[in-house]
């Protein structure tokens, strides 16, 4: 077998695979939200830490967002400032995943929006 045919037949093969496996592999249900607290982005960031407390996961920091794992999906809740008002206020975002089932994901983001955007 020459280096060609050799080439082509695992290409050949590669492609035949995917064929059969890609199906296989379900993509994540998403929903994000978002909605603007009445407090400046450090205050969005410690209602967003206090929300994650509550929940005993995995999470990673970062300066402007807050990520969490489950084993059937995962989050991420970002904070920035609303500029052009005139009282500090901040906006918040939530983005999640979940393996199958797109209920899930909604649900949590409106729990999430929910407690970290309640009045303290």
């Amino acid at each position: 077998m020459t280096k060609l045919t050799q080439h082509l037949t695992c290409s050949l093969i590669s492609v035949g695979l995917s064929a059969v496996t890609l199906p296989a592999m379900a993509s994540p249900e998403i929903s994000s939200g978002d909605a603007t607290i009445r407090a400046d982005m450090n205050s969005c960031l410690s209602r967003t830490d206090d929300f994650m407390a509550e929940l005993a996961i995995p999470t990673e920091r970062g300066d402007t967002y807050r990520t969490g794992f489950f084993e059937d999906g995962s989050f991420r809740i970002v904070c920035y400032d609303n500029p052009g008002t005139r009282n500090p206020s901040s906006r918040v975002v939530v983005f999640a995943a979940h393996d199958s089932d797109i209920d899930v994901a909604n649900s949590f983001v409106q729990i999430a929006l929910q407690k970290i955007t309640q009045q303290r």
